[in-house]
């Protein structure tokens, strides 16, 4: 199984003790205890230790982990602040890919900014209504960031991942596929 480790912040990882600079793809077994030790680069952002028991899905206010298909298993770590009075939204977080942007401008209910980002031919072919109904059925999204495909998994609220694909036409979103897993 591949472990893939997501920050949204600068930082080293120390997994099982070893130094990682970045975790795209790193082997594990689905049974192995895995400690990962997250060292932000940042001075305002402390560390801390995230323990994984195998592929079980884990979600706190630090991490998220979530098995994708037989294959995959992705960790997504937030920033953990100094500041223990006052609000950290208006800290930045790392860029998004293109389909979670549109997954997220659809989910925060701005389908008119989404479907701006739909090619012609895609908008000639679905409406604003169909858009947003693609989605509906989805709480999360997970970018395959670790390759130079355009995959990402949905995420349905009962934590099944359904894997799926898109295309690019003058850099807007042609198509969008669900891919066989």
């Amino acid at each position: 199984m591949e472990l893939h480790i997501k920050s949204e912040f600068d930082c080293i990882y120390f997994i099982n003790g070893v130094m990682y600079e970045r975790v795209d793809s790193l082997t594990m077994s689905e049974y192995d205890v895995v400690y990962i030790t997250v060292l932000p680069l940042k001075h305002t952002l402390l560390p801390y230790t995230v323990k994984l028991n195998g592929a079980d899905n884990v979600s706190d206010e630090l991490c998220s982990g979530l098995r994708l298909g037989d294959d995959h298993y992705l960790l997504t770590l937030a920033p953990r602040y100094m500041i223990v009075y006052g609000s950290a939204d208006k800290q930045s977080t790392a860029t998004s890919g293109r389909i979670t942007r549109l997954f997220n401008l659809v989910k925060n209910g701005d389908v008119n900014a989404a479907y701006a980002m739909l090619s012609e031919s895609l908008r000639a072919t679905i409406g604003k209504s169909d858009l947003a109904a693609f989605f509906d059925d989805y709480d999360r999204i997970a970018e395959c960031y670790w390759d130079d495909s355009a995959k990402f998994y949905l995420i349905d609220k009962n934590g099944k991942t359904h894997l799926h694909s898109y295309t690019l036409k003058d850099e807007f979103i042609d198509n969008i596929v669900e891919c066989e897993e």
